[in-house]
């Protein structure tokens, strides 16, 4: 597998390039940054234009790590340039932008993932198996929340499609895609804050109201950091940690109640990207690629309906 990097991001930094180098033997890597220069970590080659790496790399897939409101433009022209394509999320600013890319990647047969990985981690089926079946939920909460982001982040500009909503939307309705997935009688999205000097929504609270089961979500850029999900059955209650960040070296502990009865289960560590990139190599072998333009087009239609309900 040859990958093009287009975006020298902190993530690709932190999370992505050690594992093209150092764990998955067969992977080779370009990388393009307009900003940063050449780092000699191991890439094929550095690339300084995004059209010239377009054009002249020999990577047949580009995982696309740049601000949100490039993410459609870049996408669309690695597509229609017969590339593979991953995406940070969000994917896209909007459905109508996921439409028009799905329909691309399937006239060109190509894939097209949205880089959402927290249930990639062990503790997710860990999770699932205690519970035997998702049939059994009955309630699902998550809480996401983090301290203010510094001041030169992209996510603080409008035009760079910042804010909480876009971002973290991602993972509430990737939550309720994997957990509830049930059509929803009523939605409700409220207690949103504005930051009024930059436009921008900096936190919100999401519930559904389906068949079997409820879910509730608060996101946040201003607050005290939480990460957790919570999933409770009639008989038991299980509370996910560090879930949507998960460390890659780190045993995290899955906390368990049944009845008045409380352990703790210790998990090993794992490495979300790492198996995500290793199901990702298997799509391009099997090339069923259709599970993966529908998690976007789901994905992308309940960040739309949230943000249709304030507007935003």
């Amino acid at each position: 597998m040859k990958i093009l990097i287009l975006g020298y991001s902190s993530l690709c930094k932190r999370k992505i390039i050690p594992i093209l180098r150092d764990k998955l033997s067969k992977a080779e890597f370009y990388i393009c940054s307009k900003s940063q220069k050449p780092q000699n970590i191991g890439e094929l080659k550095w690339y300084r234009s995004y059209v010239e790496a377009l054009k002249n790399s020999q990577a047949n897939l580009v995982y696309i790590s740049l601000m949100n409101s490039q993410h459609y433009y870049w996408a669309k022209k690695f597509l229609q340039n017969n590339y593979h394509v991953i995406i940070d999320k969000p994917a896209t600013l909007n459905l109508k932008q996921a439409k028009n890319l799905v329909k691309i990647a399937k006239r060109k047969k190509r894939l097209l993932s949205e880089a959402v990985v927290f249930n990639y981690h062990e503790q997710i089926q860990t999770s699932l198996k205690e519970i035997k079946s998702l049939k059994n939920l009955i309630h699902v909460e998550a809480r996401f929340t983090i301290p203010k982001l510094p001041k030169e982040n992209f996510r603080n500009f409008k035009k760079y499609g910042g804010g909480c909503l876009l971002d973290m939307g991602s993972y509430a309705a990737a939550t309720y895609r994997l957990f509830v997935n049930e059509n929803y009688k009523k939605i409700f999205f409220h207690k949103l804050l504005i930051n009024n000097k930059k436009g921008l929504n900096v936190s919100f609270t999401v519930s559904t109201l389906s068949k079997t089961k409820s879910f509730m979500g608060y996101f946040s850029f201003n607050g005290k950091y939480e990460n957790t999900l919570t999933l409770l059955t009639k008989q038991k209650k299980l509370t996910i940690n560090r879930v949507f960040s998960p460390p890659n070296n780190q045993n995290l502990i899955l906390q368990i109640n049944n009845g008045h009865v409380k352990k703790e289960k210790r998990l090993k560590k794992d490495d979300v990207f790492l198996n995500y990139f290793k199901s990702i190599i298997n799509l391009l072998k099997t090339k069923k690629f259709e599970k993966s333009y529908q998690n976007i087009l789901k994905d992308s239609f309940f960040r739309e309906k949230l943000a249709r309900k304030r507007n935003l």
